[in-house]
């Protein structure tokens, strides 16, 4: 559990020096019972009913040519969706962990339907993220499993304490991006994989250079995880161009009691998600699109947004 430090930090004060020793050793911290199960229903429900995210739902292809689900926006509206990222408890933390106050960077529903091949190669998010023009890995995400999430329907995988490699160059693999092969290889002779099984309501944040993975759904069990991701407020994009949607903007913190006080409009109806443009036929971070936003277009002609 979350636990209150008795020194309070120069910013969230939300975690132990323990806890923040842990995230510095292993890339990563788990924060069991983050959520409430009667927190995390409403969102789960809603994606239950609908797994297509009312058209939202984008597929990209993982290196041997399958279809990984996930929608992503960065823009917060009052929709559940825009409140969960700006809730007191998940930004604390994450400013905590990254030492600095933070803004959102995005979020991302990543879904997994039963018996999905789809699998998320080895990678670094820092490793696209630099390349957004961040110069810093002062960023972190907080993955929260909306599901139970266990290995066969294909939980997320870190490397611990593979944070401290630094920035690896990606490259195109198969029809997705990743990390070279022969030196994942090296990687993992030396550092511990550890799978992610989580309960509902559980939460993982790890740095954005923590190597992580995921595999294939091979159970009759979805699989959705909500990502909140932060970057540090002086970290913001040195580019401009095609970096709007990610350049800081004041992030309000929410109280923890925004779910059950129903301080939203709907789940994810109003939410603004990412349309890439179906004339590229990949999306910003060079993965080959399967399947685009059944929504009206609403970005500009060449713009995700």
């Amino acid at each position: 559990m979350l636990k209150m430090s008795s020194e309070k930090g120069k910013f969230g004060g939300r975690l132990t020096a323990a806890q923040l020793a842990g995230y510095e050793r292993d890339g990563f911290l788990r924060l069991p019972g983050f959520f409430a199960a009667d927190e995390i229903e409403p969102l789960a429900s809603a994606c239950r009913a609908d797994p297509e995210v009312e058209g939202a739902l984008l597929a990209v292809a993982d290196s041997a040519g399958n279809p990984q689900e996930v929608t992503t926006w960065t823009h917060l509206s009052d929709d559940l969706v825009g409140v969960m990222p700006r809730l007191a408890r998940i930004v604390e933390a994450a400013e905590d962990l990254i030492g600095a106050r933070a803004y959102h960077w995005h979020s991302k529903l990543s879904m997994k339907k039963p018996g999905s091949a789809g699998r998320w190669d080895w990678h670094q998010d820092f490793g696209y993220w630099y390349y957004d023009g961040c110069l810093r890995p002062d960023m972190t995400t907080c993955m929260i499993a909306i599901d139970p999430v266990f290995k066969e329907n294909g939980c997320v995988q870190l490397l611990r304490g593979s944070h401290q490699l630094g920035r690896i160059d990606h490259q195109r693999i198969g029809e997705a991006s990743g990390v070279d092969p022969a030196r994942l290889a090296l990687i993992r002779e030396n550092y511990e994989a550890v799978d992610c099984v989580m309960q509902p309501g559980d939460a993982i944040f790890f740095h954005s250079n923590t190597l992580h993975a995921s595999g294939p759904n091979t159970s009759k069990s979805p699989r959705t995880l909500l990502h909140c991701s932060y970057n540090a407020i002086d970290n913001e994009p040195l580019l401009g161009k095609d970096q709007e949607h990610h350049m800081y903007k004041p992030l309000e913190k929410m109280p923890d009691d925004s779910i059950r006080a129903r301080r939203y409009s709907t789940i994810f109806t109003n939410q603004a998600f990412r349309q890439p443009d179906p004339d590229k036929g990949v999306n910003i971070y060079g993965y080959k699109m399967l399947k685009y936003s059944r929504r009206p277009r609403t970005a500009p002609k060449g713009k995700d947004f």
